[in-house]
């Protein structure tokens, strides 16, 4: 076969590129810690990694979302901590204003410090976290959901949703509270109830007392009319019933219905209204409480005090039952927050197995760059002393 000096050339290049090329790719795997370099490389392990990386990509989500999980959580548990200190504050203040030996003036004084306390606990049933969201609005996090004052009333705008986060692939986890549940809707003990005049009452008539001697838990709204006259409707029926008037030789007003007695104290003007009710707003019972205070009248203070008491410990029931599950949530989060750590170790393993990017696979790369680099020497300098092979030397 005749070889030419084309043919020498032609290959001696070849020989080059060929480990240039190879040494290229040694250097790139050095480079990148990877000896994957491309799916050509394996197409089976290729398939895989990408498969490992959206499932360590996904898992990264989740761990954020657990981050911010437990931010709101924390946020939630502090501020039911707060409504709990001033819970008791006022519970406190319901206590001593029992004393029968403090005056009218005394009493007012205890009313404006319970209506600041009002401000406060309205003010943290109203708050906020750092986006701006109302914490305790349920899924209605734009609109404030407790309106209104002590004048007249406080209503609630929100709904009795919790909004959620997704903390793993199973899991939505709660990470707010309604506020209708915490502080809208406190319970009596069994056997008892709330008696409330309306915030916008105008008249001087107060609550003095209760008697339910076979009180069927309904709740019931009573309305005033001229004369005046008295209608009750069972709200949780939604009837009326009958009701008899009576009026003591001091003044005081009893109404009796379906197994209830309601005792008012002072003048009733027209339109003014009063429930009973096992179930009462936090505010309409604080309110009650500082309108009572302020009015003179001992016996509606004495009746006020005994409600804010029943009040205040059915809201720190309902608040450590709040606590109790935004406790348990966060030992969730950081259970799953564990979880999460080590699969994003075993991932991060797989992928170096996969990708070749482990500490044996790189000292492999190491090796063979050495072993390349020394093979396109080898190519260069043969290429050298065959190009130098001709006739005329030997002339």
């Amino acid at each position: 076969m005749r070889v030419t000096t084309g043919m020498i050339f032609d290959s001696g290049v070849f020989s080059m590129q060929k480990q240039s090329a190879r040494l290229l790719d040694t250097q790139l795997q050095v480079a990148t810690g990877r000896q994957l370099l491309r799916p050509s490389d394996d197409p089976v392990a290729s398939a895989r990694a990408l498969e490992v990386s959206q499932s360590k990509g996904v898992n990264a989500l989740y761990a954020a979302n657990q981050g911010y999980a437990n931010d709101a959580l924390k946020l939630v548990d502090s501020k039911l901590d707060a409504a709990n200190g001033i819970v008791t504050y006022v519970r406190t203040r319901a206590v001593e204003s029992g004393n029968g030996a403090y005056s009218s003036s005394e009493q007012a004084a205890i009313g404006a410090d319970i209506k600041e306390q009002f401000s406060a606990l309205l003010g943290i049933a109203n708050s906020q976290d750092s986006t701006g969201d109302f914490v305790f609005g349920g899924y209605r996090s734009n609109a404030q959901p407790f309106t209104g004052g002590l004048a007249g009333g406080v209503s609630y705008q929100g709904d009795q949703g919790a909004r959620t986060l997704q903390i793993s692939a199973s899991r939505n986890l709660p990470i707010t509270s309604s506020g209708d549940e915490i502080f809208n809707t406190i319970r009596a003990t069994s056997g008892s109830a709330f008696a409330l005049g309306g915030a916008g009452n105008t008249g001087s008539a107060l609550v003095t007392g209760t008697s339910l001697s076979s009180y069927n838990g309904h709740s019931y709204e009573v309305s005033v009319g001229a004369g005046p006259s008295y209608q009750v409707v069972d709200a949780t029926a939604g009837s009326p019933v009958s009701v008899t008037p009576s009026v003591s030789a001091s003044g005081e007003v009893s109404l009796a219905f379906d197994g209830v007695t309601l005792n008012l104290s002072g003048a009733p003007a027209a339109g003014n209204t009063y429930s009973v009710s096992t179930v009462a707003s936090t505010f309409d019972v604080l309110g009650n409480f500082v309108t009572a205070l302020n009015s003179g009248n001992s016996a509606a203070t004495r009746f006020g005090g005994l409600q804010a008491i029943a009040g205040m410990d059915a809201v720190q029931e309902s608040v450590s039952r709040v606590r109790s599950g935004v406790g348990s949530r966060m030992v969730e989060v950081e259970t799953q927050q564990n979880i999460n750590g080590d699969l994003d170790l075993q991932y991060t393993q797989t992928l170096s197995r996969l990708e070749g990017s482990d500490e044996a696979s790189f000292a492999e790369s190491i090796s063979n760059l050495a072993q390349q680099k020394t093979y396109l020497e080898a190519a260069q300098q043969s290429f050298m002393k065959v190009s130098n092979l001709s006739l005329f030397n030997y002339l």
